[in-house]
């Protein structure tokens, strides 16, 4: 865990992916978008990752339960890449607001945390991204960016002016969502 200065009153807890660390774009520009915003920010990084895919469900759940129930700031935020897309139900069980990068739609956990999440939801993916279902992200009735053509890194390959492009799309959303949640009382 590595975290940022900034207001102890608002803190980001932000999740990775496997292979999409904190210090890649998606998440390195959110945490940027926070900490111009005042937000203290808490980088997770996840320890060695267990084969099976129980074991790392077990395992993301009780990180990410531990991480969010030790933070008592009175603003809590929740970002999420792929895999720390497993934070979810527990983010909906505290009732925290989030944004997803390319959440694990497929994973009935995560879709079951998202029909129960009350607190304001920003999912953002691509359609050419196989662990992406833009018609599950809209039922689930949060707020979505979904991008057309981009992988599951929100990138094109071949194509790396456009996936800057996508970039500045997925910042400018964060953006917006980062400021109303600041916003609300």
């Amino acid at each position: 865990m590595r975290i940022f200065d900034g207001d102890a009153r608002r803190v980001a807890t932000l999740f990775p992916g496997i292979g999409y660390t904190p210090d890649r774009p998606l998440l390195h520009y959110a945490g940027t978008i926070l900490r111009d915003s005042g937000w203290a920010v808490r980088n997770v990084w996840w320890p060695e990752l267990p084969d099976d895919g129980d074991s790392l469900n077990t395992m993301v759940s009780d990180i990410a339960w531990r991480e969010l129930h030790a933070e008592v700031a009175t603003k809590r935020l929740v970002i999420g890449k792929s895999l720390g897309s497993l934070a979810i139900p527990v983010a909906a069980e505290m009732a925290l607001p989030g944004i997803w990068l390319t959440p694990l739609l497929h994973n009935p956990k995560v879709l079951d945390g998202l029909a129960r999440m009350e607190a304001p939801t920003l999912l953002i993916g691509g359609t050419d991204d196989e662990l992406w279902d833009g018609d599950a992200a809209r039922a689930t009735g949060h707020q979505v960016l979904e991008i057309d053509g981009a992988n599951h890194s929100l990138e094109f390959a071949g194509d790396p002016q456009r996936s800057i492009g996508t970039l500045g799309a997925v910042a400018e959303a964060m953006v917006d969502f980062v400021e109303r949640i600041a916003a609300a009382v």
